[in-house]
């Protein structure tokens, strides 16, 4: 079927009038047109319905940042973004590379006024993951999962100074979706990540072999080489002795040893979140409408692929299964519970809220953005049975009446260009330092089915917190046992690594001020105490409950 064709002028002119008019005016609007360069897109704040006693603001916009993939905060609130320019059929708008970048608020009026480029390499081709744990920042870039040192801290990748590391490779799905997502550092000090179910076969620093295929086998998009042929290696057995298959989530030392899968057979669970008491949460893409939203029980098995590897869900299907049965093979032995399936969607970002501005109502929430829906979602996990209850609300949304368009569940081609509602496509959230929420904005009249329509590249970073909220993020002193529980006790998870890793150095000089968090009236701040503790000898092992026959 032929679309219809638009000038510039009409294209430029009706998104000037959706930015100016309310977006009940827009029923009927072109759809499937594609945004011009010439103008990037701000979305008005007054769009986002959120709960009472927040509020949103503009903390940067292009051309600060362009399409946003993924982000990161560090120490002193400056937000690290991996941008995706080069997305799919676009690979070749940038030869360059695509970009790591570094935006910073540098007045205190709480947006953004610099930008710079930390590192752009011909490599990069829409990453999805970046992390900052100390100088380290670990960009996901299929094959690879590359580790920069900016051993100088100048916030500049130069390779004359700095280190570049291929610490894993392997990774299927180079400028695919499904593929390698970003780290989080957990409680215990140890790197988690998750990829998508376009496999991956690597080997960890400690010469072991994972092989993780499964029936989803799409070519490359662009003059690019996946690294396997998966069909050999789907359904065989990694060196550890078990059959991983589709998605997976991996936990390691953060030098690359001793790596373990910890969940597989999922779809695409774009990234995932470890709270202070050891327990991961993620949200995970469907085959049109069975998105969910799990807790990942350690060694489990997902159900979206089946046990050799060779089959699709729809293959297997029983008479009379649901979707979502079907889908997540609830019928099957050996397949963990589903969690909270909303339906259609595309699932991206997530965080696990602790403690920080927001208050301590929100403390124990996980956020999860879906930008299909031009949602996040918030649930406040409880303890049920063998594992966790999960009530979804709507935490913030542009789409009020749930009119959507530009996602594959509705119909990806109903693209409404002039449907302002429908442009938020939140791609991350991440809790700051100072202890609010961000939010990264691709912008676009389509998401999903490996496609986009803005030709502006815009994207934006949306702050959320207390009305008149003032950003501060707390100074440290990394010299200091105290400065490093000050960053133990950071809102934000990979900032808290700072504080792990000075203190797990300090040995036992660090037992008692650590010990002194037990008596925290949060948990959280309780578990990051006793996941050290059990790391700084004996005497902390008592202090953290151990028994003394076992303290040595």
């Amino acid at each position: 079927m032929r679309r219809r064709a638009f000038s510039p002028l009409t294209v430029l002119a009706l998104m000037l009038f959706a930015l100016a008019t309310p977006p009940q005016a827009f029923q009927g609007a072109p759809q499937g047109t594609r945004i011009p360069e010439s103008q990037p897109v701000q979305l008005p704040v007054n769009l986002f319905q959120l709960p009472a006693g927040l509020e949103v603001t503009v903390w940067a916009t292009t051309p600060l940042l362009r399409n946003p993939t993924n982000m990161d905060i560090d120490k002193d609130g400056r937000i690290w973004v991996a941008e995706g320019v080069r997305y799919r059929s676009h690979h070749a708008r940038q030869p360059e590379g695509d970009r790591i970048v570094v935006l910073q608020d540098t007045d205190g009026d709480g947006k953004a006024d610099s930008t710079h480029t930390f590192v752009q390499e011909p490599a990069l081709i829409a990453p999805l993951g970046v992390s900052v744990i100390d100088n380290k920042v670990i960009v996901a870039q299929p094959p690879n999962m590359i580790v920069y040192t900016d051993v100088d801290r100048n916030l500049r990748f130069d390779p004359v100074i700095d280190t570049r590391e291929v610490l894993l490779t392997g990774f299927q799905g180079i400028n695919h979706d499904h593929s390698l997502h970003s780290v989080t550092v957990g409680p215990d000090g140890k790197w988690v990540f998750n990829s998508g179910n376009m496999g991956a076969m690597f080997t960890d620093r400690s010469n072991k072999t994972f092989r993780i295929f499964s029936a989803y086998r799409p070519d490359p998009v662009g003059p690019f080489t996946f690294p396997h042929d998966p069909a050999p290696y789907a359904g065989k057995p990694s060196d550890d002795g078990h059959v991983y298959i589709g998605g997976f989530t991996v936990r390691m030392n953060p030098d690359g040893t001793n790596a373990e899968i910890i969940g597989h057979n999922y779809r695409n669970a774009y990234e995932q979140s470890v709270t202070s008491l050891g327990d991961v949460f993620q949200n995970d893409n469907d085959d049109p409408p069975a998105c969910r939203v799990s807790w990942v029980m350690e060694y489990s098995n997902f159900g979206f692929s089946s046990l050799d590897g060779q089959r699709s869900w729809q293959v297997d299907r029983r008479p009379g299964q649901s979707i979502p049965v079907a889908e997540w093979r609830q019928d099957d032995p050996g397949i963990t519970p589903m969690g909270d399936v909303y339906g259609g969607g595309s699932p991206t970002g997530n965080v696990f809220y602790e403690n920080g501005a927001l208050g301590p109502a929100w403390e124990g929430t996980f956020l999860a953005a879906d930008a299909g829906r031009n949602e996040i979602f918030s649930y406040q996990p409880k303890r049920q049975g063998a594992g966790f209850a999960l009530d979804r609300s709507v935490f913030i949304t542009s789409n009020v009446k749930q009119q959507y368009a530009g996602s594959d569940f509705i119909g990806g081609a109903r693209t409404a260009l002039a449907a302002v509602e429908t442009l938020f496509r939140p791609s991350d959230i991440a809790v700051g330092p100072d202890g609010a929420l961000y939010v990264t904005d691709w912008i676009d009249p389509r998401v999903g089915g490996h496609q986009d329509l803005d030709d502006s590249l815009s994207g934006a970073i949306y702050r959320i917190a207390p009305k008149g909220f003032v950003s501060r993020a707390p100074s440290f002193d990394t010299s200091t046992i105290a400065g490093l529980i000050t960053a133990l006790r950071s809102p934000a998870v990979n900032v808290r690594a700072i504080g792990f890793e000075g203190l797990k150095a300090r040995g036992a000089a660090a037992v008692d001020a650590v010990a002194a968090m037990l008596t925290d009236p949060s948990p959280y701040m309780r578990g990051r105490a006793i996941h050290l503790l059990y790391q700084l000898g004996a005497e902390g092992r008592r202090r953290a409950g151990l028994p003394s026959s076992y303290a040595d």
